[in-house]
């Protein structure tokens, strides 16, 4: 009988005969080592956003909070990644997935950052982007 070998590590396989892999994380690894360079671009900008939702989440537990800019860039926010965005008189509310926040200078120069939690009202407005200023 002719010896086969996992596709990612290479060791011996054992058992089925159409096995390509000799466990879950070879297989895994062997797919995410050969998607394509879009996918690729996919997962990473699905991790940022991630990432920026669960930032948001940490400092506005419910309702609304500000934070200092200065806060979320020690924490690595990415402010450019952001789902939707909402407008305002104030300006424009970026929102990653359920949390949105309205980049503010107060009076002292300080740039802010209101975070907020997505409400039911704001899913009726639909934004037309070559209105938003």
């Amino acid at each position: 009988m002719k010896k086969r070998f996992c596709f990612f590590c290479n060791d011996e396989l054992h058992g089925r005969s159409d096995k390509k892999f000799c466990d879950a994380q070879c297989r895994s690894n062997h797919h995410n080592n050969n998607k394509a360079a879009h996918e690729k671009l996919i997962q990473y900008t699905n991790s940022l956003l991630r990432k920026n939702r669960g930032i948001l989440a940490h400092f506005c537990p419910q309702g609304k909070a500000t934070v200092r800019k200065e806060v979320l860039d020690a924490m690595e926010y990415e402010f450019s990644i952001f789902t939707t965005i909402y407008p305002f008189k104030g300006g424009n509310y970026f929102f990653c997935y359920d949390y949105g926040f309205l980049p503010i200078t107060d009076e002292n120069g300080i740039k802010k950052i209101v975070i907020v939690q997505h409400q039911n009202y704001m899913s009726r407005l639909k934004v037309n982007p070559w209105k938003v200023k």
